[in-house]
């Protein structure tokens, strides 16, 4: 399928994942140095916030959720009120992680930090495991082909220039 907005996810996915190993890597360095701790937690809280929660979510929440839901065979609307809520949890942890920045709490920021990290990636496996395989299960190729534009009309409203420089901005973190 040409323009497959499971496909579309699944990139996202691998860009927010690059997360992880950044991630791992800020363990003590705000006892080696505070600035350049604070600085990738800062880009890493603005990456997580415009291109996982307002890009990514957003694409999720109001398009391919609402369209699974809508089928007449879909059954386990659990598994998307779960992930909704994911979401909003994802949203307080970079709450907490901040607020503990301001504090300039910077190891309990790590935890949350770390907690956070920890929820996205099950989040993740839930969505590339179950709910992607469902969708592409229940949904018809003009289906999938519909939400595929709807993902792009996101995808131009926020900026494809602003998307592609948050993604870097993860990848200038990883060098």
């Amino acid at each position: 399928m040409k323009n497959n907005p499971i496909q579309t996810m699944l990139l996202e996915h691998e860009t927010i994942c690059q997360a992880e190993e950044i991630i791992k890597n800020l363990d003590g360095l705000w006892l080696a140095n505070s600035e350049k701790y604070k600085e990738t937690v800062i880009t890493l809280i603005n990456f997580f916030r415009e291109y996982g929660d307002e890009n990514h979510h957003r694409k999720e929440e109001e398009v391919l959720f609402p369209a699974i839901c809508d089928h007449p065979e879909f059954i386990l609307n659990e598994i998307i009120v779960e992930l909704e809520q994911h979401h909003e949890d994802f949203r307080e942890y970079t709450q907490e992680i901040e607020a503990a920045l301001d504090q300039n709490e910077l190891e309990r920021s790590y935890k949350e930090l770390c907690n956070y990290l920890e929820g996205l990636l099950d989040h993740i496996a839930v969505e590339n495991d179950e709910l992607f395989v469902l969708a592409e299960t229940l949904l018809e190729e003009e289906d999938l082909e519909t939400i595929y534009f709807k993902f792009k009309d996101i995808d131009l409203e926020i900026g494809e220039d602003r998307i592609a420089e948050l993604a870097q901005s993860i990848e200038n973190l990883t060098l």
